[in-house]
């Protein structure tokens, strides 16, 4: 995994993540806005003295977003060539976001656009942005969230022969699996579990539900690159909001019981209001 994302970012490399016409440039202007447009929300945009920690961030295409940026990036080929473009005083280091380099409750803000589910272990990842998130900070999370099982098998750019007859049965089974009524049946269950939790828990801390993926790198070196056929990890919106609402965390993004429990693809904004006390 280290290997394949630390290819990826090289310039020559087809998926292009180092950049490129067709590369994660075309998503910048998008991202930098609405990543200020949270900022602005939450109060932080004109507080130049704000700390903000951006997880995966890549090639660092947001770093002038403010001027408190920084940025963890788990590929040293990322954050090399980031230092070659920018100078070696801007803030990006190697680091993976299990295990983050910084002290307790460092930032005012801590976001992540598409790069949780690249993390064989997100519960850590999402303790970790409760450590290192100051209290009365803001999050902004946002990996893709109910990522396929089917996508990290490329069973829909395999030829049928050389299929497994389990895995023709599962590619047989997409339209019927990405149908809204069954996603969302399929979902009522752990939901439900969920907010049972919530309502029973006398405000424990809640684990992060999520489910691994193992992507067959080697066919995404073979068929190519699509999104979201290097995740490592399905998570669901749901869960996550539970893991912060049972921390005490003020959910901004999905305030009420239907429309957290509706929640489907957006963006997970939240608010630390108190310390987290260690499980157990």
């Amino acid at each position: 995994m280290k290997d394949f994302y630390n290819k990826a970012y090289q310039i020559d490399h087809p998926h292009q993540y180092g950049g490129g016409e067709r590369g994660m440039p075309e998503r910048t202007a998008l991202l930098t806005e609405r990543t200020a447009e949270w900022l602005k929300s939450v109060g932080l945009m004109n507080r130049r003295d704000a700390k903000i920690l951006e997880i995966g961030c890549g090639m660092a295409y947001l770093s002038k977003i403010h001027p408190g940026w920084n940025g963890a990036e788990y590929s040293a080929t990322a954050v090399d060539l980031v230092r070659q473009r920018d100078g070696q005083d801007i803030p990006i280091s190697e680091q993976d976001a299990q295990c983050l380099q910084y002290d307790d409750e460092t930032f005012d803000a801590v976001y992540s656009w598409a790069a949780l589910e690249h993390v064989p272990d997100p519960d850590k990842a999402f303790n970790e942005i409760d450590r290192v998130l100051r209290i009365g900070g803001f999050g902004l999370v946002a990996p893709a969230w109910n990522c396929r099982s089917w996508t990290v098998k490329k069973l829909e750019q395999r030829p049928v022969s050389e299929l497994s007859l389990l895995e023709r049965l599962e590619r047989g089974s997409i339209p019927l699996r990405e149908h809204l009524a069954y996603r969302a049946l399929a979902a009522l269950p752990a939901r439900l579990r969920g907010e049972l939790a919530l309502l029973l828990g006398g405000g424990a801390p809640m684990r992060l539900r999520y489910r691994p993926l193992h992507p067959r790198w080697d066919l995404i070196e073979q068929y190519g690159h699509e999104s979201d056929d290097d995740a490592v990890a399905d998570i669901d919106l749901h869960a996550g909001i539970c893991f912060f609402r049972s921390r005490g965390y003020d959910i901004i993004s999905h305030g009420g019981f239907v429309k957290r429990f509706t929640a489907r693809h957006e963006p997970l904004v939240v608010r630390k209001v108190r310390r987290t006390e260690p499980a157990g």
